[in-house]
């Protein structure tokens, strides 16, 4: 049965029935008015009725036209359009109703698509939406078309105009634009130090020769600034090759080492799609600074709106010169001293590292003011549960919550954000808009989001963890005010980060312990903050137990089980890496619904980068990722596998 289609006519027909009926209606109540009511139905049907003959005529004659257009001579004008023509239905618009010459010989008899195929080369959309359209891009074999739409009562006439040409000039142009760069060589102070004047020039002589036949295979340029940094230029189009290869001159610079096996490292910053040379030179050096804040030794590319990168798996050298440190502690103590009220906030899911530096900064905030100070922190989401029970032991109001920290908020309310500089991971995002001043606390590498505004941004990649830096910046603050425990806290989150100050541990890392046990930082109570529950302990030996070998790495999966399911798979990827040849671990969990990866390396394996794929961040030795709910299990861990892969074939392409 074919669908019954509500016409005007049926309408009308409708409304006049209605009308009529309650003319009848009337004749017993009021016959004049009855009378009167019908005599209006008469009229109004009588004009529904001239046009309803007037617009069939019209509609005819529409029709009438039409086959003439198709079946006489009138089709002759689209012959002489010199560019491919169709004529297809709304009903059916894979289906060609009438095609000109030029179609015949550009499309059907090169077999791009037939009479009643159209969908090899027509967009992927119905008839509603194409010609909802005046034009469209289509590639067809080697050639580019502008698709012209015009409807035409049920018909669609579609135009093709060849602008191959005008895209390949399009394409040439972009090409030839100019790549402006940085590089710098990011580790040459540090060497300096330990290397004599021969090797020193020995390492920069062959350095400087790498990257001239690097940039000369593009036939670009290179110029010296200063004796460690150079300016590169060369055309767009040479920038894809680079990327393809990964920027190998990085693995080439490794090469270049000294007797003692101390090898130089470069950092690479490049602008592209810019329209001034300006804006490619700020560009530039904002991409080498997004490079160098993730701990150097890798090309960082800035496009129109994102960053990509490459490289970065060396760990990078210790920058043992404290006077930044003493600066910024300085000047972090005038802000305090001005300000009517102090937060301290770390990241989502707060650890030992995050709450020891925030519990350390308060207490010698609170002892230098004496007025409010507060470590904002949601304790029903944090991993360090046992040292918020252990600092508030001693001090009960030091912790609250960020709906309580809110309803504090004064114009003069400084806040300070340790262990993350992006405003994607703090505890609580809306505080951090609130407030009017902002100090930024961080030694993880740099991430794309980071927070822009704040007046003080103390960024440290190089450092073991938060702690190690606030412990160094509590030296020139006032060392005097850093109670017992704070300094186990702040042991606590140097022990953590550098798993047992095996991990990413330098001089600096040392020192910072040693000042603290000097301070009464005791080591039986911070074992004891890392103890955990039976059940805990179970489940950690389950997932160690559960897990797969890929590429190297040590995948595990669990979704559920007792005990604190974040901090027994946290550690469990920590305990991981004690497997032999593991180069990193990654435990895939789920928490509230969401999937969750935890990362740790032994520094073979950046694993930041890898978590920044799934939307997460973290450095080079332990990162994490919360992934969007579009993920189940099974998905997240093919694509951390394919991912590994990749990586895996990418550090053998390049030789590391």
């Amino acid at each position: 049965m074919k669908n019954l289609k509500l016409s005007p006519r049926f309408v009308w027909m409708l409304i006049s029935a209605v009308l009529l009926i309650m003319s009848i209606a009337l004749l017993p109540i009021n016959p004049i008015l009855s009378f009167m009511h019908f005599a209006i139905v008469l009229a109004i049907g009588a004009l529904g009725f001239i046009e309803f003959q007037y617009d069939k005529k019209h509609i005819l004659s529409v029709s009438e036209n039409v086959k003439k257009f198709f079946s006489g001579n009138s089709g002759d004008i689209l012959e002489a359009v010199p560019m491919p023509v169709i004529i297809v239905s709304t009903v059916n618009i894979n289906e060609i109703l009438f095609y000109n010459d030029n179609f015949k010989t550009v499309f059907l008899d090169r077999g791009y698509c037939s009479v009643n195929g159209l969908k090899d080369i027509l967009p992927r959309e119905t008839a509603e939406t194409l010609v909802s359209k005046t034009h469209s891009v289509i590639k067809i074999g080697e050639a580019s078309y502008r698709l012209y739409i015009r409807k035409f009562f049920d018909f669609i006439i579609l135009y093709f105009k060849d602008d191959t040409e005008y895209r390949n000039l399009k394409q040439k142009f972009i090409d030839s634009r100019m790549c402006v760069g940085y590089v710098t060589f990011d580790n040459k102070e540090e060497l300096k130090q330990t290397l004599s004047d021969e090797q020193i020039l020995y390492i920069s002589l062959g350095l400087e020769d790498r990257l001239q036949k690097w940039i000369s295979s593009v036939e670009g340029v290179l110029e010296r600034i200063s004796d460690d940094k150079y300016a590169v230029f060369f055309e767009e189009k040479y920038l894809k090759k680079f990327i393809d290869e990964k920027f190998q001159i990085l693995g080439k610079i490794h090469e270049i080492k000294s007797p003692d096996n101390k090898y130089a490292t470069i950092s690479i910053g490049l602008s592209r799609g810019t329209e001034t040379l300006e804006k490619s030179k700020t560009q530039a050096k904002n991409a080498l600074n997004m490079a160098l804040g993730r701990g150097g030794d890798q090309a960082a590319v800035k496009n129109k709106n994102s960053y990509e990168f490459f490289g970065g798996n060396s760990g990078g050298l210790e920058k043992r010169s404290k006077v930044r440190t003493r600066v910024v502690a300085k000047a972090l103590m005038e802000k305090i001293e001005t300000a009517e009220n102090v937060f301290i906030m770390g990241h989502k899911f707060s650890d030992f590292d995050s709450v020891g530096a925030a519990a350390a900064l308060c207490g010698i905030s609170f002892g230098m003011k004496k007025k409010s100070c507060h470590v904002v922190i949601n304790k029903s989401q944090t991993l360090a549960l046992e040292l918020i029970k252990y600092l508030e032991s001693y001090k009960k109001d030091i912790f609250i919550s960020p709906e309580q920290a809110k309803n504090m908020i004064t114009p003069k309310t400084l806040l300070i954000v340790v262990d993350t500089h992006s405003s994607d991971f703090l505890e609580d995002r809306d505080l951090y808009e609130k407030c009017a001043s902002i100090v930024v606390i961080d030694h993880h590498r740099m991430h794309v989001n980071k927070i822009q505004n704040a007046e003080i941004f103390f960024h440290e990649p190089f450092a073991s963890s938060a702690s190690e830096m606030v412990t160094e910046m509590v030296q020139y603050m006032n060392g005097k005010l850093l109670k017992k425990p704070e300094a186990d806290a702040l042991l606590a989150g140097i022990t953590l980060d550098t798993k047992n100050f095996s991990l990413k541990t330098g001089i600096r890392t040392f020192e910072a312990a040693a000042y603290l046990k000097r301070k009464g930082a005791d080591s039986l109570s911070v074992k004891r903050l890392f103890s955990n529950s039976l059940d805990s302990y179970k489940l950690r030996c389950k997932i160690i137990e559960n897990c797969e070998m890929f590429e190297g790495c040590a995948v595990a999966c669990v979704e559920s089980g007792a005990g604190d399911l974040k901090i027994a798979c946290a550690q469990a990827a920590d305990e991981l890496l004690n497997i032999k040849n593991v180069k990193a671990s990654f435990v895939i969990f789920k928490n509230n619904g969401i999937i969750n990866i935890s990362a740790r390396s032994v520094g073979d394996i950046n694993v930041q980068v890898i978590m920044e794929k799934f939307g997460g961040g973290g450095h080079q030795t332990m990162a994490a990722a919360q992934l969007d709910e579009v993920y189940n299990m099974a998905k997240a861990k093919k694509e951390l596998v394919e991912i590994l892969k990749e990586n895996n074939s990418n550090n053998k392409k390049n030789g590391d």
